[in-house]
């Protein structure tokens, strides 16, 4: 037995030290790659004078094996707002940083802004880019460039004050599904709202009501104020996500211009018979459309649906729609397919159903649908519009196309093909020329002034501008 114990005693301290011997396995190849705690650093206090601040994040190595990371770097290097300490170490750039198996780095961030310094942006970025066996992986980093109302993620309501900027990142929500509802938000004359990229002011069951002025308009556009390399920052559409109404209480918009989203203006589904109304708007330069209208209630006059990379304006399945004296105008600098205005009432599910939506009422009254494409209205409908039904009608519009509109149900005394002669497509100015074919063809309107407040003579031109 003496034997046998002192056999076994040296067995164990035999594998004890062949274990603590044994070297951990350097983990290579492209499917070993670092994780982390988050991958956005949002510093999301609002500096009123020279903030610094630090936040920290960590990366986990959890494989059984050393992970070598090859390089730790600041996308921006020393022109970077942000600084980075790596292992109690600080710099810009950091190599061969090893993480042991199933453990963790700390990576500790700080960044210093004087937000009254007006040549930063809104909201400055930068990006922590990590080299692990041939792979980038990166974590954003974001800080407020300039002293401004921020709205990162919330529910908002009450009133908007015009003595700073609004930015949105993420989601402002006037009302959320399971959260909140029947709330109002005012934006007053002469406030300005930037959108970061992919932002969205949502409205749910709720009001949203925007009075800008003539000479003191509401504006909407991305944060993103400098140009980019080779294009102005006016020019590139979709930079931020637009407004978006789902089932909304009743809203107002007047005098407000939104530009370079993806979807200005979304309206989805009215809700207990209530409506939305825009009078004297602008949306020019949208990803996907300038208007875009699902089941909606909603009254437009006088205003611009203007260049788009695709639709100025899309109006769908079924609802309650009227525009009155609206230019519906594409001129955009793309190789487009779609037309300026598409009208549809129907939609196909994910299992291939067709299902059909038709308007209860559908009016447009003396409008302009134009651009640069040969066929610049598809009137997409499977219902049965007839003569009879009066709901559901173009009146006095001009239309280019290149198919007849004689003897159509849909269309009333509309103008084909005739010559809009805008003042400056390409700088989105949409007003008329003297040599104009739209001057004095409207119908008899309700509507005695234009987008500009100009008093309209009668009978009116056609579109949401009136020559003088």
């Amino acid at each position: 037995m003496k034997y046998i114990l002192y056999i076994s005693i040296g067995l164990m301290i035999f594998i004890s030290l062949n274990v603590s011997c044994k070297k951990n396995k350097l983990l290579v190849g492209a499917r070993y790659n670092v994780e982390f705690s988050k991958d956005t650093v949002l510093f999301d206090t609002l500096f009123t004078t020279i903030g610094s601040t630090t936040k920290y994040f960590k990366c986990y190595n959890n494989y059984n094996g050393i992970l070598n990371i090859e390089n730790i770097r600041l996308e921006n290097g020393t022109n970077s707002q942000f600084r980075i300490n790596v292992d109690g170490v600080s710099n810009v750039n950091f190599e061969n940083i090893e993480i042991l198996p199933g453990d963790s780095l700390f990576i500790f961030v700080e960044v210093t802004i004087d937000p009254g310094g007006i040549d930063l942006p809104f909201v400055v970025e930068d990006k922590i880019v990590f080299t692990t066996n041939g792979n980038d992986k990166s974590v954003i980093l974001n800080a407020w460039g300039q002293d401004a109302y921020f709205h990162v993620n919330e529910i908002v309501s009450g009133e908007w004050s015009n003595d700073k900027p609004h930015v949105i990142y993420g989601l402002a929500a006037v009302g959320f599904p399971k959260i909140d509802s029947n709330l109002l938000l005012t934006i007053g004359p002469g406030t300005r709202i930037y959108g970061h990229s992919n932002a969205i002011l949502y409205v749910y069951k709720s009001s949203l009501q925007i009075n800008g002025e003539l000479n003191d308009i509401v504006s909407f556009q991305q944060d993103r104020l400098e140009d980019y390399l080779l294009y102005p920052s006016d020019s590139v559409a979709g930079q931020w996500r637009g407004i978006y109404f789902s089932s909304p209480m009743n809203s107002n918009i007047t005098h407000t211009e939104i530009k370079n989203a993806v979807i200005g203006i979304q309206i989805d589904t009215f809700y207990n018979n209530n409506s939305v109304t825009i009078d004297k708007i602008k949306i020019n330069n949208s990803l996907y459309a300038n208007i875009l209208t699902q089941g909606a209630n909603l009254k437009a006059t006088n205003c611009l649906f203007g260049n788009s990379n695709n639709f100025s304006g899309y109006i769908s399945i079924g609802g309650s729609v009227e525009f009155e004296n609206c230019t519906f105008a594409n001129y955009a600098n793309t190789s487009r397919n779609s037309p300026s205005l598409l009208f549809k009432d129907y939609y196909e599910s994910a299992n291939n159903q067709i299902n059909v939506r038709p308007f209860s009422v559908a009016k447009f009254t003396n409008c302009v649908i134009d651009g640069n494409n040969k066929n610049e209205l598809v009137c997409d409908t499977l219902s049965s519009y007839t003569s009879s039904f009066d709901n559901v009608k173009f009146d006095h519009c001009a239309i280019k196309s290149e198919d007849s509109l004689i003897n159509l149900s849909l269309f009333n005394n509309c103008y084909l093909n005739y010559e809009s002669n805008f003042k400056n497509v390409d700088s989105w100015d949409f007003d008329l020329n003297e040599n104009s074919e739209l001057i004095d063809l409207g119908t008899n309107s309700s509507i005695i002034d234009d987008i500009l407040e100009r008093p309209r003579s009668v009978p009116n031109d056609l579109g949401c501008y009136e020559y003088h």
